[in-house]
């Protein structure tokens, strides 16, 4: 039987990850953050407020750590070398390429299995977009646009910090789409944490694109979206919420202006009064995460090749 502790009970634990393991019937045996009192409660489960005590006191099989992003690395280089079976790290698992093998290497040779928190690849969105590119009536992929708009205002959110905690998991989710990178170029034009970066990519399989990455004030909200363009489709989406496709029919008679017959389609959830907040938590694919890490039992490679295009994004940059 699994006893599962979680590390850390901010916004991200509370808002997402614990509602997530609840929809599943997860039972939460402990949680530990410096902002809990020992031998309480926090919302129904056993608190601590020091997660080294937790961990000797509660000896969990399996531990989730949802703490900033700069503790993540010790916290999980501590839970790796107690003896956790399987470790789920929000992103990153440490803040560059160095540290993220480093821990990738502990986890092995701990024999534990580590799944990091990248989430939109779970999102039924993006699973429909990469199913949808990959019939072979859309042809080969060619070409992407990209772009991830998010507010700024964030102390020191500078270009890197920017990518490393927010256009993270768009960096992320473009490697799971595109796979392995070729080349970069980028160009910035950025101010402290007002980042205004665009890069060009191309995959080694011969996609190229360019991604959009945006943190200013005047995105108060998020905007989210791929346009995939095939030898005969393209597939966009609008957010997490509608995807958009066409196939090119073959119709080569000359007059077609003057009907309606080119189609594009479109696909969104289900909506209903009993829809509840609960349907955000699968839409953007946290459901679908912690379903995977109960279930699944492979080890995640994609923090270090994420953070390695995060690094090849920010040395183009110098490049110029």
């Amino acid at each position: 039987m699994n006893k599962i502790c979680i590390i850390g009970n901010g916004v991200h634990a509370t808002k997402n990850i614990i509602p997530s393991l609840k929809e599943l019937s997860v039972s939460i045996d402990a949680i530990s953050s410096e902002y809990l009192k020992d031998n309480e409660k926090f919302d129904g489960i056993q608190s601590y407020s020091d997660y080294k005590e937790m961990l000797e006191k509660e000896h969990p099989n399996m531990v989730l750590i949802c703490k900033t992003a700069e503790n993540q690395y010790r916290i999980a280089k501590d839970c790796l070398n107690f003896g956790i079976e399987k470790l789920f790290v929000e992103k990153p698992m440490g803040m560059n390429p160095m540290d993220a093998k480093e821990l990738e290497e502990l986890a092995n040779s701990k024999n534990c299995q580590v799944m990091v928190g990248f989430m939109k690849k779970f999102s039924p969105c993006y699973i429909k977009m990469k199913e949808i590119m990959n019939y072979s009536k859309f042809g080969k992929v060619k070409q992407f646009n990209a772009e991830f708009y998010i507010t700024s205002g964030r102390v020191g959110w500078d270009n890197e910090i920017y990518l490393k905690k927010g256009g993270i998991h768009f960096v992320n989710l473009l490697l799971w789409l595109f796979g392995e990178v070729e080349e970069v170029k980028s160009f910035s034009s950025s101010v402290d944490n007002n980042v205004s970066l665009t890069s060009i990519i191309k995959f080694k399989n011969g996609i190229v694109g360019n991604v959009n990455f945006v943190g200013l004030t005047s995105w108060k909200g998020k905007r989210e979206q791929i346009t995939i363009t095939g030898e005969n489709g393209y597939i966009y989406n609008d957010g997490v919420r509608e995807v958009h496709y066409h196939f090119d029919q073959n119709i080569t008679r000359s007059n077609r202006w003057q009907t309606l017959d080119e189609e594009e389609i479109t696909i969104k959830p289900y909506l209903t009064s009993a829809s509840g907040g609960v349907q955000d938590l699968y839409l953007h694919g946290y459901i679908g995460e912690m379903k995977s890490f109960m279930e699944d039992s492979t080890f995640d490679k994609d923090n270090v090749a994420t953070m390695e295009l995060i690094d090849l994004i920010l040395d183009s940059l110098n490049d110029l």
